[in-house]
């Protein structure tokens, strides 16, 4: 007789960089990455490589747009301040 195999854990801290990358970047990114370091740990158990990788990258994208958008709003106010 089989016994039955329990599900494999998904990473709490994946899922949370996932869904932080969408609300916060910056934050989505780094939990991103902590949580693939420590999902590539030859003791590790939980799955989620996907999620922590998705983090990273939403995470990435993110920011780099936050930051054009603020290059681009400063330059727009720096134009609008010298005109007077």
């Amino acid at each position: 007789m089989t016994s039955p195999v329990a599900p494999v854990r998904t990473s709490t801290l994946a899922a949370v960089g996932f869904i932080a990358a969408f609300i916060v970047p910056i934050a989505g990114l780094v939990i991103g990455i902590v949580a693939r370091n420590q999902l590539k740990r030859p003791d590790n158990v939980e799955a989620g490589v996907g999620f922590a990788r998705w983090a990273m990258i939403i995470g990435a994208l993110g920011t780099a747009a936050n930051v054009v958008f603020i290059v681009i709003w400063a330059s727009l106010m720096a134009r609008a301040l010298s005109s007077f």
